[in-house]
C-alpha cells in the first residue's frame, strides 16, 4: 500500500501549478461502465482489474490547458480506496463520479444510488476532518452553505463537501428495454436524489457520451449551468440547476423516495404482466391446428363429410 501512496504523491507534485487540474474518482457497482467511460474520455484502453486504476488526460477547456486525473475504483476495493486520492492539497479540485447502470435492475436503481451517495458523503467528511484543520473545514462548510442558501429549495438540499456527478450509463439499453412511463419515473427519481444531495446528473452511453464530457468539464471550470431535463432524451443537469417544482414529486406523503420506488415497481410489474397476457393470447390458426387432438380431427372430418352427403341428397330431390 505504501507504493500506492507514493504514486499518488508523485501525481500531485508533477501536475504544473499553472494549469487547471482536477481529479475524478469513478466509483459504483461492478460492470456499471466505469472503465468504458474513462476509455471514452481519454481515448486510452483501460483493462478491467480490481483495485485503483489511474489515467491522466491533457485537454483544453474553454481556452484553458487542463490536466485531468481519473482514478477508477474497481471490484471490492470501493469502500477501502474511495477517499485514498483525497488530501489537503487536492480536495478543492476533486469530484466523485458515481456510475449507475441504468439497464440493470431498474426497480432498485434509486435505492442503490441513495445508499452510495450516503456512503460517499460520510467517508468524505471523515477524511476531510482528518486531512485539513478545523478552521479550513468550517470555511469549506460556509462556502457550500452560501451557494445552497441562494436556491429556493435550500431547506431540502443536503450539502456535499466534495461534488458528486451521478452518471446513468447504458442509456441506449435503458431507452430500448423500458417503456416510456417507467423511464419517466426512474428519471424523475434520480433527479430528486441528485437535486436534494447537491449532485449533478447526466445520462450517457457508448454511442453518445458528450453530455458526460461536458458535465465533467463544468466541474473543472464552471461556466453556465446545464439543464437538459427532457425525459425522452438524455438528462444533463448540473448541481443546483434543478428544482423540486420541475421534478414533479409523486403523491407519497412524507418520503418522496418511497413514492418514486412504489410507482416504478408497480409500473414495471404492470408492463411485465401485460406482456405475458399478450404473449398468451397470440395463438394463430396455424398454432391452433397444431394443438388439435387426433380424435377431434376425425370427428370434424366426419362431420364435414356428412354435411356434404346431406347437401348432395337435397340437390337430387330438387332435381
Amino acid at each position: 500500500m505504501n507504493s500506492l501512496f507514493t504514486i499518488l504523491q508523485d501525481i500531485q507534485i508533477n501536475v504544473p501549478q499553472s494549469q487547471l487540474q482536477h481529479s475524478f474518482v469513478l466509483c459504483g457497482q461492478p460492470q456499471s461502465g466505469k472503465s468504458t467511460i474513462v476509455s471514452k474520455l481519454t481515448s486510452q484502453q483501460i483493462q478491467d482489474q480490481a483495485g485503483l486504476i489511474y489515467a491522466q488526460q491533457k485537454t483544453n477547456i474553454i481556452g484553458y490547458q487542463a490536466v485531468l486525473q481519473y482514478f477508477e475504483i474497481s471490484g471490492q476495493a470501493f469502500k477501502q480506496l474511495l477517499t485514498l486520492p483525497l488530501n489537503k492539497q487536492s480536495y478543492q479540485q476533486y469530484s466523485y463520479v458515481l456510475v449507475i447502470d441504468l439497464s440493470d435492475n431498474p426497480h432498485e436503481i434509486l435505492n442503490v444510488c441513495n445508499a452510495e451517495i450516503r456512503y460517499i458523503r460520510e467517508e468524505t467528511e471523515k477524511k476531510l476532518q482528518q486531512s485539513i484543520d478545523v478552521d479550513t473545514f468550517k470555511q469549506l462548510e460556509l462556502n457550500i452553505y452560501d451557494k445552497i442558501m441562494m436556491h429556493h429549495d435550500k431547506n431540502r438540499i443536503v450539502p456535499l463537501y466534495v461534488p458528486i456527478i451521478i452518471v446513468g450509463w447504458k442509456y441506449d439499453l435503458f431507452s430500448k428495454n423500458l417503456d416510456l412511463e417507467s423511464r419517466k419515473w426512474i428519471t424523475r427519481g434520480l433527479r430528486y436524489l441528485a437535486h436534494t444531495n447537491n449532485c449533478s446528473l447526466v445520462f450517457g452511453s457508448n454511442q453518445d457520451y458528450q453530455f458526460v464530457r461536458q458535465t465533467l468539464q463544468y466541474h473543472v471550470k464552471p461556466t453556465a449551468s446545464i439543464y437538459q431535463y427532457d425525459h425522452l432524451k438524455q438528462i444533463c443537469i448540473t448541481q443546483l440547476s434543478d428544482s423540486i417544482e420541475n421534478i414533479n414529486l409523486p403523491p407519497s406523503g412524507n418520503n418522496p423516495l418511497d413514492g418514486f420506488n412504489k410507482i416504478i415497481k408497480d409500473q414495471i410489474v404492470a408492463v411485465v404482466n401485460n406482456q405475458k397476457k399478450k404473449k398468451q393470447s397470440k395463438i394463430t390458426e396455424e398454432d391452433w391446428n397444431n394443438y388439435k387432438e387426433e380424435k377431434i380431427d376425425r370427428l370434424i372430418k366426419q362431420f364435414e363429410f356428412q354435411q356434404k352427403q346431406t347437401a348432395k341428397q337435397e340437390e337430387s330431390v330438387l332435381i
